[in-house]
């Protein structure tokens, strides 16, 4: 039951980022776990009436011989297992395939890898900034995403024209949750004219996504959409996202 529950959790999109990894990785290490999630896929897909009848007499042919030939043997002897690694691979694989067909991915799910990969340390790419910049940079590196706030937004106070200060602002906000102060750093960013590479629009639907409030996600995915049709900054992960959605 436990199992089970996890697993609902999983495609409910309510697992955290790490937590999602971990699930993806014991599908292909634990095949009893496995197994789970291939009848968990299944029995929904039955019920939600979306497969043809002849993938569900396939997915049956291939849990039947995998059912067969690992868990009714003794695993005893590892060598006997030798012959079906290359079997289970394959149906790990099968069954990663089907998890991933059977439901979007859920945007917060998204962002939330998004923030981990992007986000965890910031850096100063091609710019020659006064040591200011450096500062709040170094101070939430270090951990103290508050002060490194405070010093973004008094670049701000100082110089309000300051584009790159208000992108880290922007970013350190999102970090902390307060999401309304992120957006409004975010639209300043779009809007800011004649910027060679300006990520303010995608940065906009990365917020609303992890806020998910009614209309949210609606409103990223338009965003997104724009991101791609303008090629803006960021339009390939915008156009992966959109796939997955």
């Amino acid at each position: 039951m436990q199992d089970l529950e996890y697993i609902d959790d999983y495609f409910k999109g309510a697992l955290p980022a790490e937590e999602t990894g971990r699930f993806e990785q014991r599908v292909l290490t634990d095949a009893p776990f496995a197994d789970t999630v291939a009848f968990y896929c299944a029995s929904v897909r039955a019920a939600r009436e979306q497969l043809l009848p002849e993938k569900k007499q396939r997915f049956g042919e291939l849990y039947q011989k995998y059912n067969e030939e690992h868990i009714h043997k003794s695993p005893s002897l590892v060598r006997r297992l030798m012959p079906y690694a290359a079997a289970a691979a394959i149906l790990a694989a099968l069954i990663i395939g089907w998890i991933i067909g059977l439901k979007p991915v859920a945007p917060q799910q998204l962002a939330a890898a998004y923030e981990q990969d992007r986000f965890k340390t910031l850096s100063v790419k091609m710019d020659t900034r006064p040591d200011s910049l450096q500062t709040g940079l170094r101070l939430y590196n270090e951990g103290k995403p508050e002060q490194a706030l405070r010093q973004f937004e008094s670049m701000i106070a100082k110089n309000d024209s300051d584009i790159k200060a208000k992108e880290f602002a922007g970013i350190v906000s999102l970090e902390l949750k307060e999401y309304d102060q992120a957006l409004a750093y975010f639209r300043q960013l779009e809007q800011y004219p004649g910027l060679y590479s300006n990520p303010g629009k995608f940065y906009y639907a990365l917020t609303l996504m992890k806020r998910s409030m009614p209309g949210d996600q609606q409103k990223a995915k338009e965003l997104l959409q724009q991101v791609v049709q303008e090629d803006l900054d960021q339009s390939d992960v915008a156009k992966k996202w959109l796939s997955k959605w």
